[in-house]
């Protein structure tokens, strides 16, 4: 296992009862937990100063930390027809909670949609003799010079209200001193890619999917070569890539990441945040947990 890397666990994978949650993960030899600022049985952002102390001393008396609190903008995100507000207002709970019950305080968002970034269409290439093997065919005059043509890109209102909303997180997290890791199972790397470089926050960061890889047009090497220095989270999960970078959930070790590679590359960054197992895709939740711990422990040098 690389030594800079600390693997937590989601603790809803563990046990929906809190405390149950933390003795399971400490049980199972995880160094972390991971927890949603708002579930079905705990809301963090609503604790007391009393609350928040019994809640540290949990995770303290399991020699567990809190890697982070994850907050889902649902399905419209920060898009046209949200609102923005309230979504900013709950943001900022959340980033007061966390700083509230951590010494190094992150909150991994899940942004939903984002605009993607127009992309230019590319020529269809003609097949050459060499293309063609034993076929043997003329070789044909060159077709005139064509410039590519840019794709529409998106609404530019659309482009202007996420921008300035994450403006406002970054603005947040400043005030509150937390890090912001974003994610978006409905964006592609270079939508964040453009969120982030519109930003230019210290505080905002990438909390990086291996199945989002699995899924993107840009190839592993482009994503580290632009995010590298910006992964602030890594979000433990594996999955089987198909046709048309299709995926199937599996536990960690039995699908497409290469994690050896992965792993490889987190370190040449010099990343030292967490990795939390996130298996909630999964039938066996904590069965599936352990064994990619497992597999992380034991199989990646």
């Amino acid at each position: 296992m690389k030594p800079n890397l600390q693997i937590a666990v989601v603790a809803a994978v563990m046990s929906a009862d809190p405390r149950e949650a933390v003795t399971a993960s400490r049980a199972a030899g995880f160094g972390g937990i991971e927890f949603d600022a708002v579930s079905p049985t705990l809301d963090l952002t609503q604790l007391s100063q009393t609350g928040r102390r019994e809640f540290q001393q949990v995770l303290r008396s399991n020699d567990q930390q809190l890697a982070a609190l994850r907050v889902d903008l649902g399905i419209k995100g920060l898009s046209l027809g949200a609102d923005i507000d309230r979504l900013l207002a709950r943001l900022l709970k959340v980033m007061e909670s966390a700083k509230g019950l951590s010494a190094t305080p992150m909150v991994c968002i899940d942004v939903g949609p984002l605009p993607e970034p127009a992309a230019q269409s590319k020529p269809t290439p003609r097949v050459t003799p060499q293309q063609a093997g034993l076929i043997i065919v003329p070789e044909p005059a060159p077709p005139p010079a064509q410039e590519s043509q840019p794709v529409a890109g998106p609404d530019a209102g659309l482009v202007a209200q996420v921008d300035n909303a994450f403006r406002e997180v970054c603005v947040l997290a400043d005030r509150v001193g937390v890090t912001v890791a974003i994610r978006s199972d409905l964006a592609s790397f270079a939508a964040i890619d453009h969120v982030l470089a519109t930003a230019a926050c210290p505080w905002l960061g990438v909390d990086l999917d291996p199945v989002g890889i699995l899924r993107d047009q840009w190839n592993k090497d482009e994503i580290f070569s632009r995010f590298g220095s910006l992964v602030r989270h890594v979000r433990g999960r594996d999955a089987v890539v198909g046709a048309n970078h299709r995926t199937l959930p599996t536990v960690i070790g039995k699908g497409s990441v290469n994690w050896p590679e992965l792993l490889g590359n987190l370190d040449a960054t010099g990343f030292k945040g967490w990795l939390t197992i996130d298996s909630m895709e999964l039938t066996d939740l904590r069965g599936s947990a352990v064994a990619g711990l497992g597999f992380i422990q034991t199989s990646v040098p």
